[in-house]
């Protein structure tokens, strides 16, 4: 059988995800073609990856790392053109020839590359959940005017979405009604980070070397802190609630250390399904490409489901979580807050400059610092989010003495 190649650009191929996707789409190749990638700092991986997948284009966002780049091996590799910053990241998210972009960069700078992807009517697979947290209803009235189609990739998310799809329903995730009449509660599972275990009274002693060690999954330094903050989980939530419109009371989150039950979905009937799985990202990587049909065949042995548990989250020790919940609730720019204030707040604690126990802390200051409000455009979200890690950077810098 013959297929018409879909040409894919990954936004962060040098992270976690995006590694994972170039080993998906290498295995998928009669199906797909790699277009763009893109790094912010990582530029020896980049070399390597344009040297093994020749993409057509190339990014990197970072100016240093560019100039050094280009002074390097010139600005183009054979067919690849190298290309810098913001416009790059355009290029590769916007052009007519690009059928998928895989939203891949961690943090706020993937907003902007996504919403010219939802204007050019693209599908993004989307791995990053600061941008649903912070922009989310304006990323949703962006697809609700076009013909773009947004997936999740976070293991939970997509997860929940398997879980729907199998189960007769379809993915509708501008209708503010659909899933209310048919489901009863959507659960996300957290492995409970490094330090579930850990008496409060230790979490002084936290430094960001025990952090970013996950005690299952494979990540990123930030991604890593903010899962053993319980931050992540909380992200999680509001993402949720962004992609399948339940109410913050049907949305939970339990802890499950064996990261093999990825999601539960309760039905009206009072029915509840799961979705349980190996902890590779490439799982939930592959069936975004490909949705709804599963192409994509696992190298993993036979899956061992043997001593499953499940826990409430501790609250007292993950106050993170609770902050983040407590955004979901007040909506308007109460994500952004919460993401933004986060982000600068584990920038330090991974130069340990704060504590582990000042993260929420800060995101609390930070909070009754700045007004909750609404924002109906692109400019005035990066507009609040620069002010917001400002307020957050002086806040750090007044009470803690550090630059």
């Amino acid at each position: 059988m013959v297929f018409v190649l879909r040409s894919v650009s990954i936004l962060g191929s040098t992270g976690s995800v995006g590694a994972n996707t170039l080993e998906v789409l290498t295995s998928l190749s009669e199906r797909f073609r790699l277009y763009g990638i893109s790094c912010n700092q990582n530029i020896l991986l980049l070399h390597n990856q344009i040297t093994q997948y020749k993409p057509a284009i190339a990014v990197i966002t970072d100016e240093k790392k560019y100039t050094e780049f280009v002074n390097q091996h010139g600005s183009r590799i054979g067919d690849t053109e190298i290309l810098y910053g913001e416009e790059g990241l355009n290029e590769i998210s916007s052009q007519k020839v690009v059928d998928i972009v895989v939203a891949a960069i961690v943090g706020f700078t993937c907003l902007r590359p996504v919403i010219n992807a939802i204007s050019s009517n693209k599908t993004i697979i989307i791995a990053n959940k600061e941008i649903l947290v912070s922009a989310g209803e304006l990323i949703i009235s962006s697809l609700k005017k076009s013909k773009a189609r947004l997936l999740p990739v976070d293991s939970e998310h997509n997860a929940l979405l398997q879980v729907i799809i199998s189960s007769g329903l379809e993915y509708r995730i501008n209708d503010k009604n659909y899933y209310k009449s048919k489901l009863n509660n959507l659960t996300i599972t957290a492995s409970g980070g490094p330090f579930l275990d850990l008496e409060i009274s230790e979490f002084k002693n936290i430094k960001s070397k025990h952090a970013i060690k996950h005690p299952t999954w494979s990540m990123g330094k930030k991604i890593s802190v903010d899962s053993s903050t319980m931050m992540n989980k909380g992200l999680e939530i509001i993402e949720a609630k962004l992609l399948f419109n339940l109410d913050l009371e049907n949305i939970n989150a339990i802890i499950h250390r064996q990261s093999k039950v990825h999601a539960l979905v309760e039905f009206l009937d009072g029915s509840t399904i799961a979705h349980m799985a190996e902890p590779d990202m490439k799982i939930p990587i592959s069936y975004a490409l490909t949705f709804p049909d599963r192409i994509y065949k696992s190298s993993a042995e036979k899956t061992s489901y043997d001593s499953l548990t499940f826990e409430d989250i501790p609250i007292s020790k993950f106050p993170c979580y609770e902050l983040a919940r407590s955004a979901a609730k007040n909506g308007k720019n109460s994500g952004l807050i919460l993401n933004a204030a986060n982000e600068i707040s584990v920038e330090y604690f991974l130069k340990d400059k704060i504590m582990f126990t000042d993260i929420p802390n800060i995101i609390q200051e930070v909070f009754d610092k700045v007004e909750i409000t609404s924002n109906d455009n692109i400019e005035s979200i990066i507009e609040n989010d620069n002010e917001v890690r400002s307020i957050s950077q002086g806040l750090i810098k007044e009470k803690y003495g550090t630059a």
